[in-house]
Formats: C-alpha cells, structure tokens, sequence
C-alpha cells in the first residue's frame, strides 16, 4: 500500500530524517515514492497498524494518509487521476486541506476533488466515515485518505515549565522527541543521555518504550529528572550522578543508542572545565559505553566542536542538523554512528 507523511515545516530540515529513521527502526522496508519539503511517500507491504505506530513516534509531521494519487493542480489531470482512484467503501465523506502553495486557490481544487467524491455522499464535517486529505504545493495536489493525525500538542503539554522539578535549559519536546528518533531507537533497546539535566530527552525515549539510562555531574539534576520521569509514569534503569569521563565505571550495560545535548554556556554546569578539553572526553566515553553499530546524537553548539571527535575518529559523522534556537544561537544536532 501506498503513503504520505504531511511534513512540518518548523523543523523541515530533520522532517524527512525523522520519518525514515523510524521506519528503519521498526525493521519496515519500503519503496520511496517522493520526497519533498512538504511531504515523503512510500510504499510498503506493512500493515496499517505498523505504520500508525511510526506516525505516533513523530514530532516533525503532522499527519500520516493511505495516498489514493497525486497529480498537477489543474483540473483535467485532478479528475482523471480522481477516477482512477474512486472509493468503494460507502458511508459519509468530509474533504480537508493544506495549502502550501501562494499562488493556488485551494477552494478551487476542494471543488474538483468534491464533484468526484463527494457524488452520491452525504458530507460529514463532524464525524464522516471517510476523511480524504489534500496536500496542495505548487506542483502537485497529493490526495488521500487520513489514517492518523499526529497530536503535536503533546509537545506543548510537556514543556519544561509543565514538569514538577524545572530549569530553562531545557530542549522543546518536539526537538528531544526528533533526536530520539534519529538515533533509531527500538522499543526495548537501551537508550543513555549522559548530561540529562532535568530529563526532557529521557521522556520522549521512555514515552516510545526505550530502556532509559541517565546521568549528569549535578547530584540535583539526577533527582530532579528522576522526579520528572515519575510525573510522566517512566522508570530508568539506571541513573546517576558523575562526570563525563568517569561514566563507563558505572554503567553496567552496553547501550544501543546515546542521545544529549551537550553542555553550551556560562548557565550549564561545566565545573569551570572550558567546552574543547570536555567534549574531546565526552565523544572518548560515549564511545566507550555506545556499542558498535549504535548511533550517537549530539547537540553542539558550534560546527568546529566536531573536531574533537576527529582527533582519534571515536565516532563517524552521518549527517549534521543545524536548528536555531534564537537569533544568537544556532545548536548542531550531529548523527554518529559507532563503527560495527
């Protein structure tokens, strides 16, 4: 069967990333249709209820569809592509839209596709047996029916300031749920944030069923984001307070995935230890305890940090995602993978 992502665009650059790091951890293999800044197909012989359970691991999406077809905009190539795809299953109908083109009157496409489906069909805003979807872009109209919409207000409800134990130095949920996701992470499989601060990254790894693992140098952030996995019915395996170079003395596992985002500024704690001698020790232990094959996601604030991986190669960089935070501050989430 064949699909469509709806993309976000706030974080389009790790949308597609996201969507495909999934798949490939949930052992989904697929032929990719198309790919562009507003929406990925695939096709797959996975079920439905497979791939509702990658839709609901996203942050980065808005929507997943079954795609009847896409076709240009106009309306002679709308119909004919519409009567190649005509529903056979009965019951009430509702036809919703997103418009990501400046120039195309979705009204007038919503009229077309109408005139086709909604022929003897009674319409159903409320409540209709069948939602199709229409992505409209400037080049084609990509039409299906909706499977599953994809709760982004989750992200919002679990923002720092909702969490009983809190500090401002803390990753918005939709971006800690994007790096959980790129480090392909299976349900199960092991999962370490080894400067966790308050927890937010360790959250969104429990909440898709990963085994957590946690640490940071301040005795305080442990129990706060022990207080703050609670809040949200999560247990870590293991949690504990120490410092980077010391953390493969305490782990008592290999793990399969590490995600962090690494110390930055005056406002995180570093104990005084200026950024380059602490990142060379922090890629030396996470190679350490990551096992081979295992992928490593890391948040840095400047490009040229990666140079401490490169002295002694501890990991291979993938890809690199540059998210800006604000107007002075661009972080760089790097993909590693530990060679097998």
């Amino acid at each position: 069967m064949d699909y469509f992502f709806e993309l976000s665009k706030e974080y389009e650059n790790i949308a597609t990333s996201e969507i495909l790091a999934c798949l490939k951890a949930t052992n989904i293999s697929y032929t990719l249709l198309f790919v562009t800044s507003d929406c990925l197909g695939i096709s797959t012989t996975a079920s439905k209820e497979k791939m509702i359970k990658i839709a609901k691991r996203l942050s980065c999406s808005f929507a997943l569809n079954t795609l009847l077809f896409y076709s240009p905009p106009d309306r002679i190539s709308l119909l004919r592509s519409a009567e190649k795809k005509p529903l056979t299953e009965k019951g009430s109908i509702a036809i919703r839209y997103r418009n990501r083109s400046l120039h195309i009157d979705s009204g007038s496409i919503i009229k077309e596709l109408a005139s086709f489906y909604t022929l003897d069909r009674k319409v159903s805003l409320r409540s209709p047996d069948i939602e199709l979807r229409a992505l409209i872009t400037s080049s084609n109209v990509y039409v299906g029916r909706l499977l599953y919409t994809i709760d982004r207000g989750q992200f919002e409800r679990r923002k720092a300031q909702h969490r009983p134990f809190f500090s401002p130095i803390s990753l918005h949920p939709k971006v800690a749920r994007a790096l959980v996701n790129l480090s392909e992470i299976q349900s199960g499989q092991l999962m370490y944030d080894p400067f966790c601060g308050t927890g937010g990254i360790l959250i969104e790894a429990g909440l898709i069923g990963a085994c957590l693992f946690g640490s940071d140098i301040s005795a305080k952030m442990i129990q706060g984001a022990k207080e703050n996995l609670t809040f949200y019915n999560l247990n870590a395996e293991q949690m504990f307070s120490a410092d980077i170079g010391e953390i493969h003395t305490y782990l008592n596992k290999s793990i399969d995935a590490v995600v962090t985002d690494l110390p930055y500024g005056k406002a995180t704690t570093t104990l005084g230890e200026s950024l380059t001698p602490l990142y060379l020790r922090a890629f030396e232990s996470i190679s350490k305890v990551l096992k081979p094959g295992g992928k490593a996601v890391l948040g840095l604030p400047d490009k040229t940090l990666i140079k401490c991986n490169d002295t002694k190669k501890h990991l291979n960089l993938e890809r690199i995602y540059p998210i800006p935070v604000h107007r002075s501050l661009t972080r760089y989430f790097c993909v590693f993978e530990k060679q097998p």
